[in-house]
């Protein structure tokens, strides 16, 4: 079932909540981007560019290594920037890393901490706006593709995807269609679990 579409300046809730892309008043909160409601009433906006907030984990790849640091492609007009200080690791040009967003300046660009090395996999990329979605309430989409297509994923909320290379890809990347062409609808967790299912099935006969 389609569920109702919010223009930008509609009222969402009589309460403030604080949800991505929105804004409130001193008792409501309004739609900054057009969007729409997920089942548990938190605004999801359907298409919005990734703005980085602190605290927020982005997955990305090492562009440059220099003494001070690491810049650190994450999507976004301008590399992040890792600094040697912030990491006890040193890291390859060309790997992937996950991190998280310590600092954003008043021109939008961002230092990065709290850095892990991803093994070799793919990398991909998916609306931040839908990023939710892609995750599930407590993380109940993530985890059932996890669990069917049988390796490890990681979302950034940047947008890019790091899926294990012990992963079914093919699979994982079907699953995230389907997700980003129905995030506006309701049941979209029970679809790709039947979706899932059935492939499988086609692919042991």
């Amino acid at each position: 079932m389609s569920k109702t579409i919010i223009l930008p300046g509609a009222k969402i809730t009589d309460r403030i909540a604080h949800d991505p892309n929105t804004f409130v008043d001193e008792t409501s909160t309004y739609a900054a981007v057009v969007g729409t409601l997920d089942e548990t009433g938190r605004f999801i906006a359907l298409e919005s560019r990734y703005k980085p907030q602190v605290g927020d984990a982005v997955v990305g790849v090492v562009t440059d290594t220099k003494h001070a640091g690491y810049d650190i492609e994450i999507g976004m007009p301008h590399e992040a920037f890792l600094s040697s200080r912030e990491i006890r690791i040193k890291l390859q040009l060309g790997e992937f890393v996950v991190c998280r967003v310590r600092m954003v300046d008043e021109v939008g660009e961002v230092e990065l901490n709290e850095v892990r090395r991803l093994p070799m996999g793919k990398l991909v990329s998916f609306p931040p706006a839908k990023i939710p979605r892609l995750i599930g309430k407590k993380s109940s989409m993530l985890l059932l593709i996890k669990e069917q297509t049988g390796g490890d994923i990681v979302v950034g909320n940047n947008g890019l995807i790091w899926i294990s290379s012990k992963s079914d890809i093919p699979l994982v990347l079907k699953a995230m269609n389907l997700i980003e062409r129905k995030a506006h609808f309701s049941g979209l967790t029970d679809e790709v679990s039947a979706m899932l299912n059935v492939s499988k099935s086609q692919e042991g006969e």
